[in-house]
């Protein structure tokens, strides 16, 4: 479902992983989400020192790290400018344990269907159970008057789906969000990391050091089944997304003061 006539606005800075200005995209009206404003990425602890001030060229107000604490404590963010914009906000699905634990088992081996299954879940979760976290995150949308940057590790699933809710408020299509969604499938370094993940884990476990590509296909990419399962959710537990955006903060009026700072 990728669209080929809209942008992939991906920023090349060294050891950024997943990073894009996720602007410039088309609303249901007419107007057009502004570009510098908005943008994504996954962790940021392998950003080059030399980088640091090509980072600080997006002039990024404030950064929503959505990463558990064990994710920030294994790869911390730098604490200097211009990464001291920081705030963390802790998401890190039950169901993500619950899976690390059967992965763990030797005897049981998990397909790719397996793992696609669990991606599902876990996207899904986010959607029902964590309208806490997205509530703060919008708040620092609302209150920052430059850049927004909201991440986790990957930039891919937490991110992605806050990425949508943004895009969603603001009355981007439906297609066009589900195209943003996509656009980490095409970020080539997801699959490299996820790689060299899988065998470290294989390494550990005393498992042959061999990888399935389907399976590392799946865990270093997104699937429109997982934002669609996630909308799905917002339907069932808030009535739509409004009744959702209504959860997470975002009044009429609210939407409107973002409309006017978003938008073109």
């Amino acid at each position: 479902m990728l669209k080929e006539d809209l942008p992939r606005q991906f920023i090349d800075i060294e050891g950024a992983i997943n990073l894009r200005d996720f602007g410039g995209y088309q609303t249901q009206d007419g107007r057009q989400v502004k570009n510098g404003l908005l943008f994504r990425c996954g962790l940021m602890s392998e950003i080059a020192e030399h980088a640091f001030d090509d980072f600080a060229a997006l002039d990024i107000g404030v950064i929503c790290d959505l990463r558990s604490d064990e994710e920030v404590q294994a790869n911390p963010t730098p604490e200097v400018t211009p990464f001291d914009v920081r705030v963390h906000i802790p998401i890190w699905p039950g169901s993500s344990n619950q899976f690390q634990n059967t992965i763990t088992e030797v005897q049981k081996r998990p397909t790719a269907e397996d793992f696609a299954k669990f991606m599902n879940d876990v996207t899904r979760e986010i959607a029902r159970d964590h309208v806490h976290a997205y509530k703060e995150l919008m708040a620092h949308l609302r209150d920052t008057d430059r850049g927004f940057l909201l991440h986790c590790s990957a930039g891919k699933d937490r991110t992605g789906f806050g990425a949508a809710i943004i895009l969603t408020m603001l009355g981007v299509d439906h297609d066009t969000v589900l195209h943003d969604y996509l656009v980490s499938n095409e970020a080539t370094e997801l699959a490299t990391r996820a790689r060299d993940r899988m065998m470290a884990h294989m390494k550990e476990q005393g498992l042959p050091e061999k990888v399935d590509d389907n399976v590392l296909h799946i865990m270093s990419g997104v699937k429109a089944d997982y934002l669609l399962s996630a909308f799905e959710e917002i339907d069932n537990h808030y009535g739509g997304i409004q009744g959702y955006l209504e959860e997470i903060g975002i009044t009429t009026a609210e939407k409107k003061e973002l409309e006017a700072k978003l938008l073109t």
